[in-house]
């Protein structure tokens, strides 16, 4: 019988990868022992990547729901990982950032993520590499671009 959906496809691919590469990080986040949970780390490294955001922001861009961003700020947070602050604009808004107590860990974070990029590269040249990831960039400002968009006409006028 003829497999119905082909499962080569970019689509499928990028899903496959990025399961993929979330398995190994989690996995080697495990073994490392950090004292954190591979969610928390995902969480921590996100903050660090984007600086202080909204708890929405987070939740919206690490896939976790509000509730469960708030469990994951508060066990940071209480390890002294990361605070919470009003958003000066917004008093309702909480912002959140690293604490440079995160700094060691989030370079062990870093050094995880180097392992991780040196299974998914492989024996890959250098110039396909440097291809691969330009394109990358291109298909993730894509929907960056398609997702601010649709947020950008869900938001109701005042």
């Amino acid at each position: 019988m003829q497999q119905p959906i082909d499962s080569d496809t970019s689509f499928f691919l990028l899903l496959d990868i990025g399961r993929l590469l979330r398995a190994e990080f989690e996995h080697r986040v495990s073994d490392a022992a950090l004292g954190i949970t591979p969610g928390e780390a995902r969480t921590l490294a996100n903050i660090a990547r984007f600086g202080p955001m909204s708890q929405n922001d987070l939740a919206d861009i690490s896939g976790f729901g509000a509730m469960s961003v708030t469990r994951v700020l508060g066990n940071l947070e209480a390890a002294g990982l990361v605070c919470r602050s009003p958003n000066p604009n917004d008093r309702r808004i909480r912002m959140v950032q690293v604490t440079e107590k995160a700094s060691p860990l989030l370079a062990r974070l870093a050094d995880i993520g180097d392992e991780v990029k040196a299974v998914t590269r492989g024996g890959m040249s250098t110039n396909n590499w440097r291809a691969f990831e330009s394109m990358s960039k291109i298909v993730r400002d894509n929907h960056l671009t398609a997702y601010r968009a649709r947020r950008a006409t869900d938001i109701e006028p005042e």
